[in-house]
């Protein structure tokens, strides 16, 4: 009990309405930069703006989900430039526009969207793990993440954020590889979370660091399968 206590910390109303509420920014700014074309500059916009966002939110309300969450976040999101050098450079499937300020094989903003995301999809895995428990969590979790990723890769495709070489399985713009590993990401989140839930930094950090390599370990595999 003390545990679901402690998991539940900082998830009231308010917290509730603003991730839904900034997630479905994210989605709508999205299409209107997919229907409009607009180039990478609206990606960094609202990366930046929403990673800002969430740290106000997080020290202002002093909520301690949302500061777990974005720190694990954060350190997931640098870790994920070495999964994106292997899109990138290794298996020469993931492409970027030229002309961006870049950190390795990604562009600059990459680490903080990766961040935003992990941020909303972790909130609805602690939603959903609270309502449903953490086994029907994950698989729905992995589910949804799956089902979600095509219709996301398709709006930053015709945005001109990013795109993938035609040389494999693919799902309108998004690669059969992606689908698997973003299932598997979205997978893990519920029980990474519920380890994370004493708030301690240590145990925080662990969490961020497992995740990102997590997300490498998925990207192999899932290219294994499907790739």
């Amino acid at each position: 009990m003390e545990a679901n206590r402690s998991l539940i910390a900082g998830l009231d109303k308010r917290t509730i309405n603003a991730i839904l509420i900034s997630s479905g920014v994210l989605v709508g700014w999205s299409l209107i930069s997919s229907l409009l074309a607009l180039g990478p500059i609206t990606a960094s916009i609202i990366t930046y703006s929403l990673y800002g966002l969430y740290w106000f939110y997080a020290i202002y309300y002093k909520n301690p989900l949302v500061l777990r969450l974005v720190i694990i976040g954060t350190i997931a999101g640098i870790l994920e430039l070495a999964t994106d050098h292997y899109l990138v450079d290794t298996i020469n499937s993931l492409v970027y526009p030229k002309k961006e300020l870049m950190i390795w094989s990604s562009p600059a903003y990459m680490p903080f969207a990766w961040s935003n995301v992990i941020l909303q999809l972790g909130f609805i895995g602690v939603l959903l793990t609270r309502k449903f428990g953490i086994p029907k969590a994950s698989i729905m979790m992995g589910l949804a993440g799956g089902m979600y990723i095509p219709l996301y890769e398709h709006l930053a495709n015709n945005a001109g954020w990013w795109w993938y070489k035609n040389n494999t399985q693919m799902v309108f713009n998004a690669p059969v590889y992606v689908i698997i590993c973003e299932a598997l990401i979205s997978f893990s989140l519920p029980i990474l979370i519920q380890h994370a839930e004493e708030h301690t930094l240590k145990r925080t950090l662990s969490i961020g660091i497992i995740e990102g390599v997590w997300i490498l370990i998925s990207a192999y595999v899932a290219f294994s399968i499907a790739g």
